[in-house]
């Protein structure tokens, strides 16, 4: 393992580029399987948060668990499990020096746009709360993924930019996309209805230092077009840190 990331990180540095943070194990548990919640999910944290060393990531994201994927289980048992989950890992993060970031997230349009349960503001925070006030509780942190607070709009959530107020230095690292507030489109940040004055304003008042990571799809428009898109998004991106 550790040979292939670090031919990975070598490719990377001979490009100039540096890798500032990873996305750890999409699912964080799953319903009625108490192996995966306690042993192998666990077990994938630590190989991920390894590897987020070995390139040198100061950040591995995590998504926090979703009820779209547990339909039976109640709000008590995703809270339990979700906050199980992370406080198992942080010992991980500590001995990798590499922080876990809880990743916000919205709701699916293929389950009639039903929310996630961490997709609105309490349970998000609630989580993050107890997770952050726990033992090695310093070694986690948020991630603001536009896109999926843009979904969340509909269920009359906080917009990402309220996010960024309401978590302040908590925020540590960024997912920048868009979409039209319904379906998780991976678009470039202006190809949906996101606020982007608004929330560039709000990364500026909390005093934010982190890197802006696009996580954008550049082939929307035409395959043939994505070197250009791309090239566009960072220009965009630019535009906003420079008047902020």
């Amino acid at each position: 393992m550790e040979y292939i990331f670090e031919n990975i990180k070598n490719e990377v540095e001979k490009r100039g580029l540096t890798v500032f943070q990873t996305h750890g194990t999409m699912r964080t548990f799953r319903e009625n399987d108490e192996e995966y919640n306690t042993v192998t999910f666990p077990k994938n944290a630590e190989c991920d948060l390894k590897a987020s060393r070995i390139l040198g990531a100061k950040y591995c994201v995590f998504h926090p668990g979703s009820d779209l994927s547990n339909p039976n289980a109640t709000p008590e048992e995703m809270r339990f499990r979700a906050r199980r989950a992370f406080k198992m890992i942080l010992p991980f993060a500590q001995e990798n020096g590499v922080k876990v970031a809880l990743e916000t997230v919205g709701s699916n349009w293929n389950l009639n746009n039903k929310m996630d349960f961490f997709g609105g503001w309490d349970e998000y925070k609630a989580l993050f709360d107890d997770v952050r006030n726990s033992e090695l509780g310093e070694w986690f942190v948020c991630c603001i993924d536009t896109g999926h607070i843009n979904l969340t709009a509909q269920h009359n959530q906080p917009t990402a930019a309220e996010f960024v107020r309401r978590l302040g230095k908590n925020v540590a690292c960024l997912h920048l996309r868009d979409n039209f507030g319904v379906i998780d489109h991976h678009r470039p940040i202006g190809a949906g209805t996101t606020d982007w004055e608004d929330f560039f304003a709000a990364l500026k008042e909390v005093g934010y230092e982190g890197t802006y990571n696009s996580e954008g799809s550049f082939d929307y428009i035409s395959p043939e077009l994505m070197i250009d898109t791309a090239d566009f998004t960072v220009k965009t991106i630019k535009n906003f840190i420079e008047r902020y």
